[in-house]
């Protein structure tokens, strides 16, 4: 029997670095032990052991390949705090469960169906950044807001502004609570102290109540809607006729929103941030628009298929600053991959960040290309080697609703307004769950 190998280790004497690099400075750390270590090793951080890994084949052996060995890591317990036990939280019989309910609510025909709505959303923020001409604004932020309305009104088909604003206050406060606890879990004992956990179980009291008189209100009129809610709410399990409860309702939608409204903010943020840095492909963008959508015209959910240069421009855009930027997995038993041992409950950070900045995988990985997704080039490219929505049976359920609303704004903002960097504003980076700018992106509207 062939002896295993063991894993590139971090040395043990160096497990305090270990620690402040993976609890604050994870990016930067793992490129700091790729350098001596290669692109999958074990960091030792004393009290735990980490195997992190920006191998494209070791990423898709752990999703994919035998992914029913690699469960979520121990991260995903704290983002239950907020999200209940939802799709991305779940696991097991009942996440395969709620994943067959809830798939058909994002296929093709009830998208086509959202998009009217969401067109609703663009006008309005269109009009908004009218009245935001010469002035500057933080790119980030305008995102979130208007991609929280889009799905707000996507899922609960709600008008009133009050609404609106309730639910996305509560929710901001319990995802800036949750990142801050998987950032940093040692500091968790003192948000007891300091009042962020109470504040954060009121944000999640107040949710809670929001959500749930909206599902009875609508039950109660027995008004039929257009939205998510409503086609969770009718979905049946095809074996047994079984509906969700009132408590899986509230977890998959809360899920729905924070998944979904935080990625496609950031990846349009990084977008713009990119076009900016690189004027010269924003005219090739622009001339791809307005052949399509002449005299500013808002698209048609068909439209959408023709817009292929401002499609690569996004998943450019999310390849050098991929939203999902690590996934964690834990493994369930004993296994190995190419001759390395891999051990029971060893948990894992998959880096979708260094794969798809490693020139293993990429030409001049660091320069903004979006030609790398024409589909003459991506059809030569192995799909594993770039995965901005993850790989295997957990992949995003809401790709495709996301990469619909990205288009939508990126095309019909572009056509209409340029902007210019603030050359004294540092744009950072910021890995939290999600790839956020630390400090913003500020833009000029011209």
């Amino acid at each position: 029997m062939t002896k295993l190998k063991k894993m590139p280790k971090t040395p043990k004497v160096k497990f305090l670095r270990a620690i402040k690099g993976v609890s604050s400075d994870m990016l930067n750390y793992s490129t700091e032990i790729k350098k001596t270590l290669g692109d999958t090793a074990q960091i030792d951080l004393g009290y735990l052991q980490l195997y992190a890994s920006s191998n494209a084949d070791f990423i898709k052996y752990v999703l994919q390949t035998n992914q029913k060995n690699y469960g979520k890591s121990r991260a995903y317990n704290a983002l239950k705090l907020g999200l209940g036990n939802g799709l991305v939280t779940s696991k097991g019989s009942f996440w395969r469960k709620q994943r067959r309910l809830a798939q058909p609510v994002f296929y093709k025909k009830n998208l086509e169906n959202l998009f009217q709505d969401m067109g609703r959303s663009t006008t309005e923020f269109l009009e908004y950044l009218e009245g935001k001409r010469g002035t500057t604004i933080d790119i980030s932020r305008e995102m979130m807001n208007v991609t929280a309305t889009i799905v707000l009104r996507a899922l609960f088909n709600v008008e009133q502004s009050e609404s609106l604003d309730q639910i996305y206050k509560s929710m901001d406060v319990t995802q800036e609570y949750l990142m801050k606890i998987i950032g940093n879990p040692i500091m968790q004992p003192w948000y007891k102290i300091n009042g962020e956990e109470k504040k954060f179980y009121n944000a999640i009291k107040d949710l809670d109540q929001l959500v749930y008189t909206i599902m009875n209100n609508r039950r109660d009129s027995q008004e039929k809607k257009n939205d998510l809610l409503q086609m969770l709410m009718d979905a049946e399990d095809a074996d047994t006729g079984e509906k969700m409860t009132d408590l899986q309702l509230r977890d998959e939608l809360v899920t729905l929103f924070s998944a979904g409204h935080e990625t496609s903010s950031n990846a349009l943020s990084w977008t713009f941030y990119l076009l900016c840095k690189n004027p010269e492909t924003i005219q090739k963008l622009r001339a791809g628009i307005n052949e399509k959508l002449p005299d500013q015209r808002m698209p048609s959910f068909q439209d959408l298929r023709e817009l292929t240069y401002t499609r690569q421009g996004i998943e450019e855009g999310m390849r050098i600053y991929p939203p999902a930027w690590i996934i964690g997995r834990r493994a369930l038993e004993d296994d190995e991959f190419n001759g390395f041992a891999i051990k029971k409950d060893v948990n894992m950070l998959l880096e979708i960040y260094g794969m798809h900045h490693s020139t293993t995988y990429w030409e001049n990985p660091e320069a903004f290309n979006p030609d790398r997704f024409s589909p003459e080039v991506a059809k030569k490219r192995p799909k594993h080697h770039y995965l901005p929505f993850g790989a295997g049976p957990r992949m995003c359920i809401g790709n495709h609703f996301a990469m619909m609303e990205m288009q939508l704004l990126l095309a019909t903002i572009m056509q209409r307004f340029d902007f210019e960097l603030d050359v004294n504003h540092v744009v950072e980076v910021d890995p939290l769950i999600t790839l956020r700018p630390k400090n913003g992106i500020l833009l000029k509207v011209k």
